[in-house]
């Protein structure tokens, strides 16, 4: 009996709890969204200024060898493709006029946005990485040829070493954080939503 009341006092503070405010949430949901959006923001001036950097390098150093121009060309190249798909999502989830959707049509946004991106920062970074990898493996070729062996092994191997860092540990946690904010958006959406499905179904409303 004891525990029968102790269930119902339970059940009874659930039922009891405020309610959360639509006009909180929403704050909240478009903080989040902006400080999304600003770090891909950041992420985009990171990456502009390493495309001007290797295009001054590719431009200013008298290279001879054609593995060397080819290197350049696929470590632009992946540059300019990190670039373009930050830029596409940084438009998407920067787009205020998406907010006045109806909330399940957002939240479906949000759902597929947040399966896009773990889609590039997963299976698309793969790539990003062997290619990535490729080009720096043709760069130290000529690197082979004016410098000594032991600065060529030291370059790869450090080289080596930073991509598979980032590929392993940094990643993983950008990954994570990327993911906890899109999913706090998409619960709390979830959530007023719901609140307002149960406001509309209360018989008391009518």
């Amino acid at each position: 009996m004891k525990d029968f009341e102790a269930l119902k006092d339970i059940w009874h503070n659930q039922v009891a709890l405020p309610k959360v405010s639509d006009e909180d949430v929403l704050k909240k949901v478009r903080k989040t969204k902006n400080g999304f959006a600003n770090k891909l923001l950041r992420e985009l001036i990171g990456m502009v200024v390493a495309v001007a950097m290797l295009t001054y390098v590719w431009i200013s150093s008298p290279f001879k060898m054609w593995t060397t121009h080819l290197a350049m060309i696929i470590l632009v190249g992946c540059c300019l493709y990190y670039l373009y798909r930050q830029i596409r999502d940084y438009n998407l989830i920067k787009d205020e006029s998406l907010l006045l959707n109806k909330p399940e049509e957002y939240i479906d946004y949000l759902k597929k946005y947040k399966s896009d991106r773990y889609i590039l920062n997963t299976r698309s970074y793969r790539f990003y990485t062997l290619f990535l990898s490729l080009g720096f493996l043709f760069y130290f070729i000529e690197i082979a040829f004016l410098a000594s062996i032991w600065v060529t092994v030291i370059g790869i191997f450090l080289t080596a070493a930073w991509i598979i860092f980032c590929y392993f540990i940094l990643m993983r946690r950008y990954i994570r954080k990327e993911e906890a904010k899109l999913e706090d958006m998409i619960s709390n959406l979830e959530r007023l939503q719901k609140q307002f499905t149960s406001a509309d179904k209360d018989p008391s409303n009518g």
